[in-house]
C-alpha cells in the first residue's frame, strides 16, 4: 500500500479518519494523524461552530441594541447596554451550562426561579466570560486559516 499524498512511498499507518494509507511524513505531520482533505474538512467545521458562536453574539447586540433604538430614540445608549447585557449572557449561560442542574431544581416553580437564577448570574458572568471566548474564538479561527494557508502552500 502506498501513501495517498506520496505515491512511490510506502504506507506506514493510517488516516485516523477516513482510513487512507498514509506514509511516515505523512503520519507526523498532524497529530493525530490525518490527511490533509479530512483535516480540512474538520477545520472547516470547527471553524464554521466559531463563526456561528461570533455570529449570535452580534445578532444579539445589533437586534437589541438597534430595536430598542428605534423605540425610542432618545435612550440608544441604553440600547447598546441592554444589548450588550444580553449577548454576554448568551456567553455567561454556555459557561453554566457546565455545571448540572440540583435535581429539586428540575421541575414546576423550582424550575421557573432555577431559569431565572441562572438568567442572572449568565449577565453577571458574561461579562467576565464573553470578552476571553470572543478573543478565544477569534484566535483559533485564524489558527485555522493559517494551517489551510499552509497546507494550499505545502509549508505545514
Amino acid at each position: 500500500m502506498e501513501c495517498i499524498t506520496h505515491p512511490g512511498i510506502p504506507a506506514a499507518g493510517n488516516c485516523q479518519i477516513c482510513g487512507k494509507a498514509l506514509c511516515a511524513s505523512c503520519m507526523n505531520r498532524f497529530n493525530p494523524p490525518v490527511c490533509e482533505p479530512c483535516l480540512k474538512n474538520h477545520n472547516a467545521s470547527v471553524a464554521r461552530r466559531l463563526y456561528l458562536d461570533l455570529g449570535v453574539t452580534s445578532v444579539i447586540f445589533l437586534g437589541v441594541a438597534v430595536f430598542m433604538t428605534i423605540r425610542n430614540p432618545n435612550h440608544m445608549q441604553a440600547g447598546i447596554i441592554f444589548g450588550l447585557m444580553l449577548s454576554c449572557a448568551y456567553w455567561g449561560w454556555q459557561f453554566l451550562n457546565r455545571f448540572s442542574v440540583p435535581v429539586m431544581l428540575a421541575s414546576g416553580a423550582g424550575l421557573l426561579a432555577y431559569m431565572g437564577l441562572k438568567f442572572f448570574l449568565a449577565i453577571c458572568f458574561g461579562f467576565i466570560v464573553a470578552p476571553w471566548q470572543i478573543f478565544k474564538r477569534i484566535k483559533e479561527i485564524r489558527t485555522i486559516n493559517i494551517l489551510k494557508k499552509q497546507i494550499e502552500q505545502g509549508k505545514a
